[in-house]
Parts: C-alpha cells; structure tokens; sequence
C-alpha cells in the first residue's frame, strides 16, 4: 500500500511538471505571436522638399534584419583583420627574403675574394715547389674549357645538372685546398732538412735575445789597449755584464778555461769540421763533454781577460783555421756595429 501511494504522488508531480512547462510554453509561443503581430513604422525623411518615406516592417522580419546587419559587419571586421595579419605576414616574410638575398650576395662576394686569393697562392705554391725542386701534385696545363688555374688544379667532383654555380665552387675550393695538404707538407720537411743544417752551423746570435752591438769585426783593426794595427780574429759584441750567452749551433764542449788574455772561456766543437770560442765570460755553465743545442744558455758575459770592456770575443774556426764569423751571423740576423766598420 505505502509503495503504491509514493507511485501515485510521484505520478501526480510529473503531471503537475508537465503542467507548468505547457502553460509556459504556451505563453512564450502567444507572446512570440503577438510580436510578429505588431508591425513598425520606419520613417526615412530626405534633405530635399519630397515627402517622407513609410515603410512597415513586421517585429520578426525587423529583428532578423538586425541580426543579418550584425552578422555581416562582425564578418567584415573578421575577413579585414585577417587580411590585414596577413599582409603584414607577407611583408614581413619579403622583407626577411630581401635580407637573405643581400646576405647572399655578400657571401658571394666573400667567395669571389677567397677563390682570387687561392688562384693567387696557387700560383705561389708552383712556383715555391719548382724552387725546391718539388714536382705538383696534378699535371699542369689548360683545359679546352679555357677555365683559369684554379679550376684547372683541382679535382672537380661531379655535381647535379641543377646545382647551384656558388655550391661547385665551394666544392672546386674544398679539392684544390686537400690537394694543396701534399705539396705543402714536401715544403715543411724541406724546411725541417734545412732547419736541422742551420742549427748545425754556428749562424745564431751568441747573446741570448739578439742583444749587443758588434765594436770591433774580424780584420785588419787597431788595437783597443796598444793602438796598433793587427788582425783581429773574431767579433767583439759589447753588452751589460751578466748578460746571458748561448751556443750559436749543436755541439760539444770540449775546452773550458781562463786565459791571461781571453779570461773565462768556452770551446764548442759542432758538425762539419766547425768550432767556436766564447771569451771574457764571467761565468761558464755548462761542463766539459756537455751536449748543447743551439740557442741553449752556456755562461753571461763579463770583463775578464785583456780588453777595453764588458763584451764577449766570439770565434768561428773551420778545421786549423779562423773565418770571418758575420759570414754565418748575417744568415740569421741582422746586427749594428758600434765602430771599425769597413
């Protein structure tokens, strides 16, 4: 009984529901009606002496032609906005265009310069090779084509019909450079080779940092103490005392000793039948049967001896005889006399 009296009033607010929805319903759809009923009258008045234009206009027909109006206003503001974005899009991206395009044309420009500038050191590298008595890497001479030297030393490699002519010549400029890797490396042994027979040869400055002017050279010279004429057999360099000496080639000591004339001194037998003396020194560093390099720190400079000054009296002898020693020096310096310049 109690389920059938809970169905029964649950039955009765549904229809009371139902009810209310219809009764609302009804009176939206009457008010809706009595509006399309009403009509309104639009007047236009013109400026000129005509009479006004009436024109009746149904509520709904009305409210649908302000709908039509906002719509199609909305829709313009929609469509120029978006042309607007996208003009500017468009001239932004012509804008970005046009710079890539200069900045292409500056680095064509650049490659232009650097592939003179290769045709130039071309040119070098052949003509330093045949020098040295080196033969180039790829047989010389022109190409029907007429292409210049670049193109005609180099090991091209085969591009695509449409590749761009900027692309090629960075790859023509890839294989001359690795095929200029050879030539070059023949060049550096051969300086190496030449760089290992002037280390043996007495031809470096014997005071450390080229420092020091020549005050009396090998020949015929006054005597700085008796000032008589006699041959003087070497070179006096005058420097601060204290200042370092250093071997002017590899070798061995063989002699060190003081002398009432030549004070400290220092004999280096080097390859080639080659000795040098280094005399009036203040003080030796190195030991009889010592291995030296050249340029390497044997003693500093002094006053000791029979002279006129801080300076060192540097020797070069060949076998049992003594040569001029500006004939190694000037190899690898240029130095200042003082005096007695002939």
């Amino acid at each position: 009984m109690a389920k059938r009296g809970l169905r029964g009033g649950f039955i009765g607010l549904l229809g009371i529901f139902a009810h209310s929805v219809q009764y609302r319903l009804g009176r939206v759809v009457r008010a809706f009606f009595a509006l399309a009923a009403k009509r309104f009258t639009i007047m236009l008045i013109p400026h000129s002496q005509r009479g006004s234009l009436h024109l009746q206009v149904n509520a709904v027909i009305l409210v649908v032609a302000v709908l039509g109006a906002v719509g199609l206003v909305s829709s313009f503001f929609y469509y120029t906005t978006m042309y607007t974005g996208s003009s500017r899009l468009v001239s932004h991206q012509s804008r970005e265009i046009e710079r890539t395009e200069r900045e292409l044309e500056a680095v064509q420009s650049e490659l232009s310069e650097v592939i003179k500038s290769a045709r130039l050191f071309d040119g070098t590298l052949q003509s330093t090779l045949s020098n040295l008595g080196l033969s180039y890497p790829e047989q010389q001479g022109p190409r029907p084509d007429g292409t210049g030297d670049l193109e005609r030393d180099m090991i091209v490699e085969a591009v695509d019909a449409g590749q761009a002519p900027q692309l090629q010549e960075i790859q023509q400029l890839a294989s001359f450079m690795e095929s200029a890797v050879d030539p070059l490396e023949g060049i550096r042994e051969v300086l190496g080779d030449q760089k290992d027979l002037l280390a043996d040869l007495p031809n470096f400055w014997p005071i450390e940092g080229g420092t020091g002017r020549v005050v009396m050279e090998f020949g015929p010279n006054r005597h700085p103490i008796t000032d008589q004429w006699y041959i003087h057999k070497g070179f006096d360099i005058a420097a601060p005392v204290g200042t370092p000496i250093v071997a002017s080639a590899n070798g061995k000591v063989i002699e060190i000793g003081f002398d009432h004339t030549y004070g400290l001194y220092v004999w280096i037998r080097h390859k080639y039948g080659f000795r040098t003396r280094y005399a009036h020194l203040q003080s030796i560093a190195v030991f009889e049967g010592q291995q030296v390099f050249q340029g390497e720190h044997i003693g500093t400079l002094g006053n000791t001896g029979r002279g006129s000054g801080s300076s060192l009296y540097f020797q070069v002898w060949l076998g049992t005889d003594v040569v001029d020693p500006a004939a190694f020096l000037k190899i690898s310096n240029e130095f200042a006399y003082l005096g007695n310049m002939r």
